[in-house]
């Protein structure tokens, strides 16, 4: 099977030939002191992962080195290749409706996406990264004010989900008309302790317009992984009735447990994740890293519909030797029929 081959078959809960792996995020650092090249799809092509993601083209002016605003007219500051939010033009009803919109139909919108496609063909799983309807208004209103905003200003809130369930769905007319077969919708909802509110509100005030997305995206025929860290047991029932195809990375730092997950929803959706990319990834021994691959490979890859990962991204204090000793793990123990005795016995090593 070819990678994208495997992906697509993890994200219909179906058996490939061998557990598929894919990151969303690599750095460019992890990347050069491994193989050489600093871009994500010339790495996925060389370490041999089965997916790649791929964002979307927004335009952006030049502050500075290190300050831009981007397209939405956010300001923005590159910190360790982030660009956190600094500066943010939604403060009222007033301003929202005089705000610019940028077009979900620009073609240059999708000119990565299309060069990733045209490049790696049927071998690699080109995944599209797309907003659903949280971070976006978070990075126009600001934290604090986004969050406060469900008390003071509810009107406001709803408008900019409303836009961002628009926008999206158009977003992903475009991406289907391109051939893309999956997204990932990345808007984290939680932290280590809980959702970033209280679940009543989150039900009452952003799950109808996360869940109208969602069917959106499925009538449209896409496979739709939802990403979010942290801890979503308050709300997981819900996130698995909107009809998203996969959940990740199942923080294992946020209480989430592979083998729970993988009993409890491994017949409704596919399980992404979640080898430590805090710890275990950057400053754990080989061994360490070989063992905790194979558990997870252990408690989320039996029967199929697994995607191992990260328990987020391949950031900048990844250990390149870890890494790659987690890729020849799965490679070594990721084959299917999966065999458990021989995963036990490097559990126990």
């Amino acid at each position: 099977m070819t990678g994208r081959q495997r992906i697509i078959a993890a994200l219909n809960r179906q058996t490939p030939d061998a557990v598929p792996t894919m990151e969303w995020t690599m750095h460019p650092r992890v990347m050069k002191d491994m193989n050489g090249v600093a871009n994500d799809l010339d790495f996925a092509v060389k370490a041999g992962l089965d997916g790649v993601a791929i964002s979307l083209d927004y335009s952006r002016k030049t502050i500075d080195d290190k300050h831009f605003v981007d397209e939405w007219g956010v300001t923005r500051v590159s910190y360790d290749d982030y660009p956190n939010p600094v500066g943010y033009p939604i403060k009222t009803m007033a301003d929202f409706e005089k705000h610019f919109i940028p077009d979900p139909d620009a073609e240059f919108r999708f000119d990565k996406i299309k060069n990733a496609m045209s490049e790696v063909g049927d071998e690699i799983a080109v995944v599209a990264r797309v907003k659903d309807v949280f971070s976006q208004p978070r990075d126009m209103m600001g934290f604090e004010d986004f969050l406060m905003g469900f008390y003071l200003e509810p009107e406001l809130i709803e408008a900019l989900m409303k836009m961002c369930v628009t926008h999206s769905t158009k977003i992903a007319k475009n991406l289907v008309e391109l051939g893309v077969e999956a997204i990932v919708i990345g808007d984290d909802i939680a932290n280590n302790t809980g959702l970033l509110m209280r679940p009543e509100m989150y039900m009452e005030q952003v799950y109808p317009y996360f869940k109208e997305l969602v069917g959106n995206f499925k009538d449209l025929g896409l496979l739709v992984i939802k990403h979010s860290d942290g801890d979503l047991r308050a709300v997981l029932d819900e996130l698995v009735d909107t009809g998203i195809d996969c959940l990740d990375p199942i923080d294992p730092l946020g209480n989430m447990d592979m083998a729970h997950m993988k009993k409890t929803y491994g017949e409704r959706i596919a399980l992404k994740g979640n080898v430590d990319c805090v710890s275990t990834l950057v400053d754990k021994s080989p061994a360490h890293v070989r063992k905790e691959t194979a558990q997870c490979i252990l408690d989320g890859s039996i029967g199929g519909g697994h995607i191992i990962s990260s328990s987020n991204s391949i950031h900048r204090g990844i250990s390149p030797v870890n890494y790659q000793v987690f890729l020849d793990t799965v490679k070594e123990l990721g084959t299917y029929p999966i065999d458990e005795n021989r995963l036990k016995e490097v559990i126990s090593e």
